[in-house]
């Protein structure tokens, strides 16, 4: 039920015909906030570009309804939790996860055989993406009341998201690793 009344709502968003967007689910209380002064646009190219399920399902309806900063952190909540559930490494999270995980050295996760230094350098590199992200983006969206206050930040934030989702789905267990 709460899936059909969200895809009628982002029918009515994205054709311009909301003037109000409820935001389902709330967290305690149901919100219904006014977009009458705010610009649409930012829901119509999230609806284009933000397309992964797992980020789409825990950062549409914040987004829509203006709260920027839990959005991204949501999103940036859910790549952690992928990465977790993909290698199972329940006892770890946020950059100790992404450092652990990606390892330049023993990765539990890889893109390539990493015997160029191309590939030893992407391995390196996007394990640094990873547990910046996490540092620099999550725990302070995390830990701060609207650190991300612009739907146009947040959306170039949500994409590196689905981005860095979009790479660990495509990542493969390394030699001996048994994930």
């Amino acid at each position: 039920m709460f899936e059909n009344i969200r895809r009628f709502q982002r029918f009515l968003v994205e054709s311009g015909m909301a003037r109000n967007v409820l935001a389902l689910p709330a967290p305690k209380t149901l919100l219904i906030e006014d977009h009458t002064s705010k610009d649409e646009t930012g829901t119509a190219v999230f609806s284009q570009t933000v397309v992964e399920e797992e980020i789409v399902l825990v950062s549409r309806d914040l987004f829509a309804s203006g709260h920027y900063n839990v959005a991204v952190a949501e999103a940036f909540k859910a790549v952690d939790n992928y990465v977790r559930d993909k290698t199972g490494l329940s006892s770890f999270s946020g950059s100790t996860l992404m450092e652990n995980v990606f390892s330049s050295k023993k990765p539990k996760l890889v893109w390539s055989e990493r015997k160029s230094i191309s590939e030893k350098n992407e391995q390196d590199g996007y394990m640094r993406l990873y547990a910046g992200a996490m540092l620099g983006i999550r725990n302070p969206t995390t830990h701060e009341f609207n650190w991300v206050e612009s739907a146009e930040v947040a959306l170039e934030l949500l994409v590196f998201a689905q981005h860095l989702l979009r790479k660990a789905k495509c990542a493969r267990p390394s030699e001996g690793q048994g994930i």
